[in-house]
């Protein structure tokens, strides 16, 4: 039997309905808005109370604001269609936005030491109530951005990651109001640089692991949730599949996944070549959550002439 080349093409567009995709839009969108400017009020807050505290706070909405954005952008992007130049879209924009992301996070880290290391030796005075009170509304503002975002983080990963991204933003608000109390009550600088310090470690984590998940993509190394050893194990198990090799997984982008590979079948109809490549289509994207697969069918003979 000859070989038979089996393609399954599943566009971004199929990921999320029409509707769903402009919810989610608009809710990025305002999400974003307000996250903008409540990293203005922080940054601009810091200067004026002296709050390195403040600033790493606003540094750290910073990259919230980035994920959002990463976020919104993939999904417009996903609606632009392939050309005959770049038949898989633009999709790496994604990846290529996070990577530099990355590398800006890795600066912000490293002045945020700096400013802490000079502020140890030099300690400045800080303004406890001012500090407070744009602490407090950068707190209330990530509670409303996580109240926005939490209907619509459930089933996709993207927003989820910015979602539980902005959870860590929360956490280091709350940091800062209870900082600014103490400071207040007790006049100790001294915490300021030591809060700032713990968000410049959150900032530094956040930055390695989109720097690493970004660089892996662009690699074309397997995703996270892949296991070649496994896939190929649960591909054997159809009926019909006597063997499965030159097995290749990687990611487009952060929600699009693609395998090929050449699978040993016996001598059998077109018809029933069919049947097989939807069952297997039909595990892939639903235990490996590969939407896009190239899959060639080789009877045992043919097999063996490749060995």
């Amino acid at each position: 039997m000859p070989d038979k080349n089996s393609e399954c093409i599943s566009p971004q567009s199929h990921y999320i309905l029409p509707a769903d995709r402009t919810s989610k839009k608009k809710r990025l969108f305002w999400s974003i808005l307000i996250t903008f400017l409540i990293m203005l009020l922080e940054g601009l807050g810091g200067l004026f109370t002296k709050s390195l505290a403040l600033i790493s706070d606003a540094g750290h909405m910073l990259t919230h604001f980035v994920a959002l954005g990463i976020s919104l952008f993939a999904i417009i992007i996903a609606e632009k269609p392939p050309t005959e130049e770049k038949t898989f879209g633009y999709l790496r924009f994604e990846i290529l936005a996070a990577l530099f992301n990355s590398v800006f996070l890795f600066a912000l880290t490293g002045y945020i030491i700096y400013e802490a290391y000079e502020r140890m030796h030099n300690p400045i005075p800080i303004k406890g109530i001012e500090m407070f009170a744009v602490a407090f509304l950068g707190l209330v503002a990530n509670l409303i951005t996580g109240l926005i975002l939490f209907k619509v983080s459930h089933g996709d990963l993207n927003i989820r990651s910015a979602f539980l991204h902005l959870v860590g933003d929360t956490i280091s608000s709350v940091g800062v109001v209870i900082a600014a109390v103490i400071i207040h009550f007790t006049g100790l600088f001294l915490l300021d640089t030591v809060i700032s310090l713990v968000i410049a470690v959150l900032i530094a984590i956040w930055g390695v692991r989109l720097f690493l998940e970004s660089v892996n993509i662009l690699l074309q190394g397997i995703p996270k949730e892949v296991r070649i050893s496994s896939l190929n194990e649960r591909i054997t198990q159809v009926e019909g599949v006597n063997g499965i090799h030159d097995t290749h997984v990687w990611a487009i982008s952060s929600k699009m996944n693609v395998f090929t590979a050449h699978i040993v079948i016996d001598n059998i109809s077109v018809s029933e070549t069919e049947k097989l490549l939807r069952d297997i289509n039909k595990i892939l994207l639903d235990e490996f959550n590969i939407f896009h697969t190239t899959i060639q069918f080789e009877t045992e003979r043919k097999n063996r002439t490749h060995v």
